[in-house]
């Protein structure tokens, strides 16, 4: 196996850990399920149509079993079989027949180039080992106007608050790589190639502290830290996050990558 396929391998071995015995949580997970941000991804995909969506880092198959239905063909791909089993009984119990799911890796997608109309990816790029590669490998596989949709939490400005959101994530769940910000985003789509905008920067995932624990199955010693981190947060990072005793909410982003 030559060093690509090893680095690849190194790199989606965390998401598939944490993902392969966590996967029934996700079917049910409110965050996941259902929200604003996948209405829109829906209308986004919808409104631009053509035959083929494609979904990256799919998990359940939460965003696939509502874009499916708009589209000729789909198909969903992530890393870790025990998600994708999962999701089959989510798009089972949604009707949905014409989905494909799809174990692999988000950098090499066995997708033939040129060949999606629409591309989403929704709260997994966070996870992605090498997003830059990922990214490219969505634009390779969008036809020429296509469209990418992007949504995944994004980090402040400030970096000290970035440091602090990111290092409350990976204790939580070691699988998780960076909310980027913004411009972070931004430019990791721009340098694979898409024109981007931004869609929606005002939207907030608010999460219930013990339940987002018992989510990824955090490690009790690990667990206990983020209760201290978010407990001893600097009055900058309780605003910025909303933190409060048994919450607290990450900023989320939609961004619409155009081929």
């Amino acid at each position: 196996m030559g060093g690509g396929a090893d680095r690849r391998m190194s790199g989606i071995q965390p998401v598939q850990k944490q993902f392969g015995r966590t996967a029934a949580a996700y079917v049910e997970s409110a965050s996941h399920a259902r929200g604003e941000d996948l209405d829109r991804i829906v209308t986004l995909a919808t409104e631009h149509g053509g035959e083929r969506v494609v979904d990256i880092g799919t998990g359940v198959g939460h965003t696939l079993r509502r874009v499916a239905p708009s589209f000729r063909s789909a198909v969903g791909v992530d890393a870790t079989r025990e998600m994708l089993e999962a999701g089959v009984g989510v798009l089972a119990g949604a009707g949905v027949k014409n989905a494909l799911l799809v174990q692999a890796d988000a950098t090499a997608l066995p997708i033939a180039s040129g060949s999606a109309d629409v591309v989403t990816s929704r709260l997994a790029a966070h996870h992605f080992a090498d997003a830059a590669a990922a990214f490219r490998e969505i634009a390779r596989i969008l036809r020429p106007g296509g469209l990418f949709v992007l949504v995944d939490n994004y980090a402040p400005d400030e970096p000290e608050l970035e440091r602090f959101i990111n290092e409350v994530e990976t204790l939580r769940d070691p699988s998780h790589v960076r909310n980027h910000t913004v411009a972070g985003w931004r430019e990791l789509l721009e340098r694979a190639g898409l024109r981007t905008t931004v869609d929606s920067e005002t939207s907030v995932t608010k999460l219930t502290t013990e339940s987002w624990l018992e989510r990824s199955q955090t490690p009790p010693k690990r667990a206990e830290e983020v209760r201290r981190r978010l407990r001893t947060a600097s009055p900058a990072a309780a605003e910025a996050f909303q933190i409060t005793p048994t919450t607290f909410a990450v900023r989320k982003l939609i961004l619409v990558g155009h081929r």
